[in-house]
């Protein structure tokens, strides 16, 4: 019986390595871990690649959607700028096909007391349309606040569309979102698993975190909806994140990258058509006349480069005095790596802040793994005292990027992602503020951190770092 087992995995082990040979075209490396799992180990190849190697759900047609952004695109206003802001803004241009936005109101938030009451005042003011995308909603006293609110919004007759992963939201009962569904409203999980219980699907989440309201107000960043992001749960405090707010045009570009979402995903035939019908209503002109440039730059299986890692390296390509990194994971790809290398080692001062607890503990053991190799780069590395979520990158204090791109290869690879690239050097500065102000509760890594770490620490980092590509 077990050697019949076992040809039998063998046998379709052999099929999966044509599959990714053939059709995926796996990068080298890549590939040739996975031939080796699913050789060697045939019964936990099979597994890891139910669990991780799902083709992403198909595309839905959506050149009408397409065609009519395009038309509502327009560049209302240019000025001069220096020559490695001007670079990476046609880097972004050309390679991401991702137009310049000049005219936006702002507001920056650094930690989720301030963003809900912000967003929770703009539902309750909506007239129109909400329009939700998250990776979590939790079954908090902060999910069942935005439940309520949706709810009450569905029942007076505003369109309520809300879109949740379904692997960020595991935990999450399927009829919680129950009432707005009986209000009026439409709620659709992004990708479910096969089977629920063991989670199959897990790669191609949607980890974008998008909201618009009235097509005229819009958000995006790191925060996900739970207590969490308040630092109200012990085991994350604190808990340090980031958000931006957005009044002005590059709202289209979140509508547009919602509404193409949402279309990957509704069932409803009816209401589709109806958005089909309706496109004017959720695009509204703005009359903000504030300078503030962005570009907003989406990624994930749906588009075929890797279009926000790529627009990282250039930023860090044009540095000359600075880099700041501010991410959860640090598990970058060797081009990222190497980039940032070359860039300090060209004198450039480069600084990586990560968070000294873990949400996922081989996540974490695989980020303190590239610790060693930073300092000998002479690369700065600031280890935060609780949990940080923030996703930032910041060159010369005068270009950042905010978003929901983490760094390492799952948000560069597998995740649907999406991040605005800011050329403001009034909201810059806001960012550039709180990596100052985040410094002051970090501890710096010195030469006694590697010296410290216990050989099951090192055994953990070697093994996490090398199955990390598959992961």
């Amino acid at each position: 019986m077990i050697t019949w087992l076992f040809i039998i995995f063998r046998t379709i082990n052999l099929i999966l390595i044509w599959i990714l040979i053939f059709y995926k075209r796996k990068e080298p490396a890549l590939l040739l871990a996975w031939i080796l799992l699913l050789i060697f180990l045939p019964p936990v190849g099979f597994v890891m690649y139910q669990l991780f190697e799902r083709t992403p759900i198909p595309k839905k047609k959506t050149l009408f959607l397409n065609e009519y952004h395009e038309q509502k695109q327009t560049r209302t206003f240019s000025r001069s700028f220096n020559n490695s802001v001007a670079s990476v803004i046609a880097f972004n241009e050309i390679y991401n096909g991702s137009k310049l936005y000049m005219f936006h109101d702002w507001m920056y938030f650094s930690n989720g007391k301030d963003k809900y009451k912000q967003l929770f005042a703009d539902i309750e003011q909506a007239t129109e349309s909400i329009h939700l995308l998250y990776f979590i909603v939790r079954e908090d006293e902060v999910g069942e606040k935005l439940i309520d609110l949706l709810t009450q919004k569905a029942s007076q007759g505003v369109e309520v569309r809300l879109v949740y992963d379904s692997a960020g939201c595991f935990g999450t009962r399927l009829n919680y979102f129950k009432p707005i569904i009986e209000a009026g409203g439409h709620v659709y999980h992004f990708h479910p698993p096969t089977f629920r219980l063991i989670g199959l699907n897990y790669n191609y989440r949607n980890h974008r975190k998008i909201v618009v309201i009235d097509g005229r107000i819009g958000y995006l960043g790191g925060m996900n909806i739970g207590k969490e992001y308040m630092s109200l749960d012990p085991k994350y405090a604190p808990w340090r994140d980031g958000h931006i707010r957005l009044v002005g045009e590059a709202v289209a570009d979140l509508q547009y990258r919602f509404i193409k979402d949402y279309l990957l995903v509704c069932e409803d035939d009816k209401d589709e058509l109806h958005i089909k019908e309706q496109l004017n209503h959720y695009y509204k002109s703005s009359l903000v006349m504030t300078p503030c440039p962005i570009q907003i730059v989406s990624a994930g299986p749906d588009t075929p480069t890797d279009d926000i890692k790529m627009a990282f390296i250039k930023m860090m390509q044009v540095a000359t005095t600075s880099i700041r990194i501010q991410t959860p994971y640090f598990i970058p790809d060797s081009l990222f790596l190497e980039t940032l290398k070359i860039a300090a080692y060209s004198g450039v001062k480069v600084e990586v802040m990560i968070p000294t607890i873990a949400d996922h503990h081989y996540v974490h053991r695989t980020t303190t793994s590239y610790i060693k190799e930073l300092r000998e780069a002479n690369i700065t590395v600031y280890l935060y005292e609780g949990f940080l979520h923030s996703k930032n990158l910041i060159i010369d204090d005068e270009i950042c990027t905010v978003g929901s791109t983490n760094i390492d290869q799952r948000s560069f690879k597998i995740n649907y992602e999406i991040n605005a690239f800011i050329y403001d050097k009034e909201l810059t500065d806001q960012v550039v503020y709180q990596f100052h102000k985040d410094v002051n509760n970090c501890r710096i890594v010195d030469e006694t951190y590697e010296r410290e770490k216990s050989l099951i620490i090192r055994i953990e980092e070697a093994i996490y770092r090398l199955i990390s590509m598959l992961l």
